[in-house]
């Protein structure tokens, strides 16, 4: 049997000054539920409305801590390290992490190279507005 292929939600992110790996599978996501009481949908919607509890935040850092390879004791250690400081400055790095979860992250990286990820949908148009495939040809 293969090896399931996480590449698709794993971040890699600045935490504790220095870079990262921050990943929520399925065991550390069913932790995550049970202790902040709801389910992963519900805790991603209380992070981007700022409905959030504390343990929305740190527990989502220490868990995607542990599910990107730090052990459970040096990763609790390193959060409450940081626990007493504004939760707003660890908010965007939650919300990174159950995003990555939910909706995985983008293939390659791109966005380091200064390509753009915009989603195709929202993406300007290669055409000229109001004008078709079609229209243009004729020409």
């Amino acid at each position: 049997m293969n090896e399931a292929d996480t590449s698709r939600t794993l971040v890699s992110a600045a935490f504790a000054g220095r870079e990262h790996r921050f990943q929520l599978r399925l065991g550390e996501m069913a932790e995550l539920e049970r202790l902040c009481g709801a389910g992963i949908g519900a805790i991603f919607m209380r992070l981007g409305t700022h409905q959030f509890t504390h343990r929305d935040i740190w527990d989502t850092i220490r868990l995607g801590l542990e599910g990107g390879g730090m052990g459970s004791i040096e990763a609790s250690a390193t959060v409450m390290r940081y626990q007493d400081e504004p939760l707003m400055d660890y908010l965007p790095l939650a919300g990174q992490i159950v995003s990555a979860a939910v909706n995985g992250v983008p293939k390659g990286k791109a966005e380091a190279e200064g390509e753009s990820q915009a989603d195709p949908a929202t993406s300007r148009s290669s055409s000229e507005p109001g004008r078709s495939r079609a229209f243009r040809r004729k020409r």
